[in-house]
């Protein structure tokens, strides 16, 4: 009898997680506005620091309905998915995953977002004490 509630919680997870992913087929045909700034696998987007290539899905999700809901103000970005559905922008979203990261990149520039190029970080710097000023007598 204990195994039936691990089976059961196990299938509701399955039931999410299928529920949850997009699909990137057609993510790709409802992605057409969107490839003009943020690239697709054969066109890098008019501003490289917004390509989506490889990203996450969950996180582009997550993001992309934060300007939907307009928690995040963007005036391009809010209007942009303000006609998308849930399901339109996870697909979306599991398509800029699904193509990978860009071929060509600069080792200059990190993909604004990307918190897998941050640098790793530095150690303390002391602060310097300032010296006392000198004053000048006569």
């Amino acid at each position: 009898m204990k195994t039936l509630p691990f089976a059961l919680a196990a299938l509701a997870a399955t039931l999410s997680l299928s529920a949850v992913a997009g699909d990137p087929v057609a993510g790709k045909q409802k992605a057409t506005a969107c490839v003009v700034c943020h690239g697709s696998e054969n066109f890098g987007g008019i501003f490289y620091t917004l390509q989506l290539a490889g990203r996450n899905a969950d996180k582009l999700a997550i993001k992309t309905n934060k300007y939907k809901t307009l928690k995040v103000l963007h005036p391009m970005m809010n209007m942009a998915t303000a006609f998308y559905t849930e399901k339109e922008i996870e697909d979306v979203s599991a398509y800029y995953q699904s193509i990978g990261k860009p071929f060509l990149t600069s080792p200059f520039f990190t993909i604004k977002g990307d918190e897998e190029a941050q640098p790793a970080a530095a150690a303390p710097v002391a602060p310097v004490a300032a010296a006392p000023y000198a004053v000048a007598t006569k």
